[in-house]
């Protein structure tokens, strides 16, 4: 049985928790191993019609049994258990875009007295996530993303303020002028291109090459 809070209640709080009565693998497993454990997690976040897109903490119980812990010397080191569960929770199949987004992992062993499983729990700002249906990327020339949906996009005031995040964020190269800037960007987390192309998103090109204009959005892929 698996428990989940994948409905919009749960995400307009930002929070959501769910089981997965499968044993967690090792970042030391071979591929096809952890590749079969992905796609066995992405069963259940497929289910999801939304998808975190900002900033977010999450938190991993580990649900074994005591003595096979304490006694077994080939048990997983609680770190190798993070990365392989974070890459099972990316995607459009899955629960975050992409794990550059998690800025706290919490990890902890709990006793059971049944077969290894394991519960995620993610929080986030509560305006950080969209409808996987709706959600586009807006890609910069400079290789830069944005989430936003196809109906904000049709918005001309909305790209009008989007090219101004874009122009903002473009211009910080130190943590001084990033501070002095961070009352003009948005809440939500720019992600750049190659940490998402191949998530399975759809994204929109914007250029300002031979006059094109950054408000005027044209579909790349």
């Amino acid at each position: 049985m698996t428990i989940s809070t994948f409905d919009s209640s749960h995400f307009e709080h930002g929070y959501v928790k769910f089981a997965v009565h499968t044993k967690p693998v090792s970042l030391q497993n071979d591929g096809a191993k952890r590749a079969a454990f992905k796609k066995e997690l992405q069963k259940i976040t497929s289910q999801s019609e939304y998808i975190i897109t900002g900033t977010c903490w999450i938190a991993i119980d580990y649900y074994c049994q005591h003595v096979r812990r304490e006694k077994n010397p080939g048990v997983y080191d609680i770190d190798n258990i993070v990365k392989p569960i974070l890459d099972g929770l990316t995607g459009e199949r899955g629960l975050i875009v992409d794990d550059v987004v998690v800025n706290r992992v919490t990890v902890n062993w709990i006793d059971s007295p049944h077969d290894d499983w394991f519960e995620v729990e993610i929080e986030y700002p509560d305006l950080l996530f969209s409808r996987k249906a709706d959600l586009v990327f807006l890609k910069s020339p400079s290789g830069w993303c944005f989430p936003s949906t196809n109906a904000l996009i049709a918005d001309t005031g909305y790209m009008v303020m989007v090219r101004r995040y874009f122009a903002t964020w473009d211009s910080i190269s130190s943590e001084d002028e990033y501070y002095e800037s961070v009352y003009d960007l948005p809440i939500q987390n720019f992600i750049y291109y190659v940490k998402i192309r191949d998530k399975g998103f759809q994204f929109v090109e914007l250029c300002t090459v031979d006059g094109d204009d950054l408000d005027s959005p044209r579909r790349a892929y």
